[in-house]
């Protein structure tokens, strides 16, 4: 059987091989060609399954943790630059901008996920986010949901580091006094995730082997101190000793001496703060030994 099998599917077309008949032929063909077939071997495209991801997260009849499920599956698919930079072709951009305001807490939250995982580090996707006035209203909101303004904080973040269109953008917007304002009023984890990003965007406006027409420069660290960021980190401060919140206070320390050390305008701001001053004496008695060389530096008279 074997051998007469090689020599049926041996043959070429001058050689002498058993016809098929037209039934045997067509059913091969549409095996060949069946796309179920296929994708039960090899799985459905990214682009499809992207895409089923969203009609389910949509549909109405779709119970809540089976949504949660399509959008962590899409968050998944999107890390890969290749997926990420085909949310626009695909149409899915503003279907995912859309879940920013789900009526469910989690499905908004995953939806901000997505968006920063898509954008970071990819400059197609970048381009292509509408998102970011709409991710900025979930960051202002202290009526949201704490971890779901930290997840809006996240897309930010992805959108404009190393992306000076998106910077610009994010000016524009008064992202920076948004940010300013979370690190203010926002959970401990707001907090910690904003001081953060503030520090970064100093270094990144101070960075001298960026090329100068893509980076902020000292505009940016200007209007962080104009904003109040000082006043801001001061109360911040306050707040985080009496609740004993260790990492976000470190990140605030950081924030801080960075900007001190950026410029002299926020040296001076950082020097003259009064209020600054005092909680962090109170910080001081919280901390302990480990905050005391950052404390000191901040503290040190100009």
């Amino acid at each position: 059987a074997l051998l007469k099998w090689a020599i049926i599917n041996g043959a070429t077309a001058s050689e002498d091989a058993p016809k098929r008949d037209a039934a045997t032929e067509e059913s091969i063909k549409q095996k060949k060609l069946d796309p179920a077939i296929i994708d039960a071997i090899l799985g459905k495209p990214a682009s499809v399954q992207m895409t089923e991801c969203l009609d389910a997260v949509e549909h109405k009849d779709t119970p809540l943790s089976a949504r949660e499920i399509a959008l962590d599956d899409l968050e998944m698919l999107v890390e890969n630059i290749d997926n990420a930079s085909n949310l626009q072709p695909l149409g899915l951009w503003p279907r995912i901008i859309k879940l920013y305001e789900d009526p469910e807490p989690s499905i908004r939250e995953a939806a901000l996920w997505v968006s920063g995982t898509a954008v970071q580090h990819n400059p197609n996707a970048q381009k292509a986010f509408g998102g970011l006035a709409n991710a900025l209203a979930v960051l202002r909101s202290q009526k949201e949901v704490p971890t779901v303004r930290t997840k809006a904080l996240y897309c930010v973040s992805s959108f404009v580091r190393a992306n000076a269109q998106g910077l610009t953008q994010f000016v524009a917007d008064d992202g920076l006094a948004a940010v300013i304002e979370a690190a203010g009023n926002g959970s401990a984890s707001l907090k910690q995730k904003a001081f953060f990003l503030l520090r970064a965007l100093i270094d990144e406006a101070m960075d001298e082997e960026t090329p100068e027409e893509l980076r902020p420069g000292k505009h940016l660290i200007d209007a962080v101190v104009e904003l109040g960021a000082v006043d801001t980190a001061a109360s911040a401060i306050a707040r985080l000793s009496s609740e004993n919140e260790a990492a976000a206070f470190e990140q605030a320390l950081g924030f801080l001496n960075t900007l001190a050390d950026a410029t002299e305008r926020g040296n001076a701001a950082v020097r003259q703060s009064q209020s600054l001053r005092q909680a962090l004496a109170q910080a001081s008695s919280v901390f302990g030994d480990w905050a005391q060389e950052d404390i000191s530096r901040i503290t040190a008279q100009s």
